[in-house]
């Protein structure tokens, strides 16, 4: 998505211009979206909710079956489902780690995103070579959350991880009178989970875990949006 990520500097971007577009284009080749715990209950009404073997602890929303292929955008760009991923949000912005520096971000952009490309729109910097009220408020303010909340989300499912209660699981569905399934994917052992002592139940209710789970879970659901019954054979 990001064809180059860039630190914001006065001295390389005081004439970009940015200008809002309602396209997608750019997210058109991810299959998987991470998600942050504010974003769980809105996602998990359109889409799978799952773990992925590369990241066990950072919950996920499915945007397709096929790697490198999003469902969710149609051919004019256009976002398909009510809920936008606020990683896409975001872009052509995002949070990159300060080397050598813990837990300290700079903010970067791809100069070249559509965004950029009119040269219409709101300058980044003020006529002082600052960063714009817009975009210390309405872009590194709510990257900052969207980062830590990722990092609170992260921290609670990795708890389940290490109890061993995210394992591999199967959605199973039956197509044209076949039953199939979809694999490959991770989720919380809800037997297991259920089975935990009262204070480690009643720590993740308080903590919000349990609800987090619950969304997740209620979420597989929506594996069916992605699934569709064969053309009938033509008759004759």
């Amino acid at each position: 998505m990001f064809n180059k990520i860039e630190p914001l500097e006065h001295s390389k971007h005081q004439d970009l211009r940015l200008t809002k577009t309602s396209g997608f284009t750019f997210a058109k080749d991810i299959s998987a979206v991470k998600l942050s715990f504010s974003e769980l209950r809105h996602a998990s009404r359109f889409y799978p909710i799952v773990f992925l073997n590369n990241a066990p602890g950072i919950p996920q929303a499915l945007l397709s079956l096929e790697i490198g292929k999003n469902a969710c955008v149609d051919e004019a760009g256009n976002w398909k489902v009510p809920y936008i991923p606020a990683y896409f949000r975001l872009y052509p912005f995002t949070l990159a780690k300060i080397q050598e520096q813990e837990d300290k971000f700079a903010l970067c952009l791809d100069p070249e995103a559509e965004h950029f490309k009119s040269g219409m729109g709101d300058p980044l910097f003020t006529a002082d070579g600052a960063p714009t009220e817009f975009v210390q408020k309405n872009i590194l303010n709510f990257l900052q959350v969207y980062q830590q909340e990722l990092k609170t989300t992260q921290a609670l499912f990795n708890a389940l991880e290490e109890k061993e209660l995210i394992v591999d699981k199967a959605f199973k569905y039956t197509l044209n009178q076949t039953e199939k399934s979809i694999n490959g994917f991770k989720g919380v052992d809800m037997e297991k989970l259920t089975a935990l002592d009262d204070k480690s139940l009643a720590d993740m209710v308080k903590n919000g875990t349990m609800g987090l789970v619950y969304e997740h879970t209620h979420s597989l659901s929506n594996f069916s949006n992605f699934l569709a019954p064969a053309p009938a054979a033509p008759k004759g």
